[in-house]
């Protein structure tokens, strides 16, 4: 997948006047690494007769690097600073070498095999040295598939790898966009609070509400205060999440540009879409194509043992777990795909249910502060229309980031996968 290299920088300049007798603290300032410049500009005047200390103005200004980013973009940026798609390149390339020995070995196997009458295939793909069911496996073809079913799990799991790591990035760019929105909602409230209870100040001193009003006042808003002292606590931590995921310093300030928000898709037909999961999932390919190889293994081992042995009856064990090991993948991926659709058509649902929520929210925070203006309401009646209007957008927004997961958890269910594979 290609994506836009749209890494946008942009810098944020603070001016703060102070004075020349003051004393300019750069404390806050002493963790920031080279982001952040700090320059001082103070011009001072004196003369000879006399030495006077003059409040001159100076500037402070603080630059700090902001990385604005798009979904786009911050996927591409992860790509190019994570370490794990080096790693998963170097595997790739060993897999490779291994592969390239191991048909050349086969090769000599099955040369040696048309001149001698013994001899043992190489270690790395023989299941027995018993050379009868050595040439077997050679011959139906299971040594050839199993060592190109090694190098294609290596390929496999790279492109596994990108989608989790792209996964990861959508993933902490919609927890960010939410948290971000959720701290936008708390701190609306908390300017309302801030207005109602000024108000209420300036009421309560011409005596149209009494002090029990105004204590109600104050109350909404130590509690306005708090809740959105909590998010931005929240933020923070999903914030430094964010910058993990990404590789960025946690001293990165960071701008996301696209809002996460209720959008429309494509029609899914859900018997289909579990029939491309099936087709596309790498995890099911692997499981089949190991089922596949059992049976040819025991069609080998029948050459030279009867179906009474131990030999015998340990391959049918291993043709039975092998298709145990199917099944579970296709339930698996099959749930997922269930899974993540009956979310889909839920959270869409209850976006529909929260949005006239909200409205009639708005509606009733309205009324009672008009209510109260007139003196037909009371403060806590304010109080719990703002608590119920803050909870009613915060709960949709909740609903949009639980949409925006669940579409982007049916995307991955009908594609390779994003969970890497073990080794054969």
């Amino acid at each position: 997948m290609k994506f836009k290299k749209a890494i946008a920088m942009g810098t944020l300049i603070t001016l703060t006047a102070v004075s020349s007798s003051s004393v300019v603290s750069i404390a806050e300032q002493s963790n920031v690494e080279n982001d952040t410049n700090i320059e001082v500009v103070s011009e001072e005047s004196s003369s000879e007769s006399e030495k006077v200390n003059n409040n001159e103005e100076t500037e402070t200004v603080e630059e700090e690097e902001i990385l604005t980013l798009s979904l786009d973009a911050a996927i591409e940026y992860a790509f190019e600073n994570n370490k794990d798609i080096a790693i998963q390149e170097i595997e790739l390339q060993k897999s490779e070498v291994s592969y390239d020995q191991n048909r050349k070995a086969l090769r000599d196997s099955e040369k040696a095999f048309d001149l001698m009458s013994s001899i043992s295939g190489p270690r790395t793909y023989e299941v027995t040295p018993d050379y009868n069911v050595n040439k077997e496996l050679l011959d139906n073809g299971a040594s050839k598939r199993q060592v190109k079913l090694a190098y294609q799990i290596a390929k496999w799991n790279k492109e596994i790898k990108e989608n989790e790591i792209r996964y990861n990035v959508e993933k902490a760019y919609f927890d960010l966009s939410q948290m971000e929105k959720e701290l936008e909602i708390a701190e609306e409230n908390l300017a309302l609070s801030q207005k109602q209870h000024k108000d209420g100040k300036l009421m309560h001193e011409l005596g149209t509400i009494s002090e029990q009003e105004l204590l109600g006042l104050e109350m909404a808003l130590s509690q306005a205060q708090t809740v959105y002292d909590a998010t931005k606590v929240g933020y923070d931590m999903q914030l430094m999440n964010f910058q993990n995921t990404l590789g960025l310093s946690f001293d990165t300030k960071v701008n996301l540009t696209d809002t996460i928000e209720y959008k429309e898709y494509e029609s899914i037909d859900l018997e289909k879409s579990i029939e491309s999961a099936l087709e596309n999932s790498a995890m099911v390919k692997v499981a089949q194509e190991s089922y596949e190889l059992a049976e040819l293994t025991l069609q080998a081992i029948k050459v030279r043992y009867p179906d009474i042995t131990f030999k015998y009856k340990e391959q049918e064990a291993e043709i039975a777990k092998a298709e145990k090991t199917l099944e579970t993948a296709e339930n698996g991926v099959e749930m997922g795909v269930r899974s993540a659709y009956s979310n889909l058509l839920t959270s869409e649902k209850q976006i529909e249910t929260l949005q006239k929520s909200v409205e009639v929210a708005e509606k009733m925070a309205q009324l009672a502060e008009v209510s109260f203006e007139l003196g037909q309401g009371t403060s806590t009646k304010v109080m719990e229309a703002n608590i119920n209007l803050m909870n009613a957008k915060k709960e949709l927004t909740s609903q949009i980031h639980a949409f925006n997961m669940a579409l982007l958890d049916y995307e991955y269910s009908i594609g390779l996968g994003k969970n890497q594979i073990g080794g054969m």
